[in-house]
């Protein structure tokens, strides 16, 4: 479940990237990065992150498929 997670998003990335440019999805990056690094600092499971990452994902497709609309 978490490679899918992790596939999605990334994927959803690179594509919002070249069909709208970078500045989207360099702050999803950001905030994926923040989640990634600051959830074991926290010493929070990673379940918490994967649910971050999912969701995370989930929003950044509705703004690919709104952006795709345009």
């Amino acid at each position: 479940m978490g490679l899918v997670a992790l596939i999605a998003f990334w994927g959803v990335s690179i594509r919002l990237w070249a069909v709208d440019g970078a500045k989207i999805p360099l702050i999803f990056i950001a905030v994926w990065l923040l989640g990634f690094f600051g959830f074991p600092i926290l010493h929070w499971s990673g379940m918490f992150f994967l649910a971050f990452e999912c969701i995370l994902a989930v929003i950044l497709l509705i703004i690919e498929r709104y952006k795709s609309m345009l």
